[in-house]
């Protein structure tokens, strides 16, 4: 929902950036890096109890739906969100973000029980 409502906001409410490199390549690593990790952080039970094969889909449907989702924001404000472009750019950090989200769940997932037991309701 946050990534919407930012990605949605038309173009001056930012400041004005390089648009092949700078802040707000970090703002979209950052964003996909924390939407990967929450939707598997989300399914961390599933993915304890199911075994490997289900572990595995879950990584890579995660990665999928994260790398779509950034290229479906970029074309939406190409299309629909007067001043504002959609860029290529912008995509290649959603999708690095995308990556580093999963391999951070994946890493802290199996170097120790932080996730494993991990409880919002204890």
């Amino acid at each position: 929902m946050v990534i919407l409502l930012l990605t949605g906001l038309p173009g001056s409410c930012f400041p004005k950036v390089n648009p092949k490199i700078g802040l707000d390549k970090v703002g979209h690593l950052l964003m996909y890096l924390g939407f990967a990790f929450i939707t598997l952080w989300g399914y961390r039970k599933q993915y304890q109890e199911k075994g490997k094969a289900y572990q595995r889909k879950a990584l890579w449907l995660t990665l999928a739906i994260s790398i779509v989702f950034g290229a479906l924001t970029e074309v939406m404000q190409e299309t629909l969100i007067p001043s504002r472009i959609g860029s290529v750019y912008d995509w290649i950090a959603d999708v690095v973000g995308s990556i580093i989200g999963v391999v951070l769940f994946y890493f802290f997932y199996r170097n120790g029980n932080i996730l494993k037991n991990a409880s919002f309701h204890k």
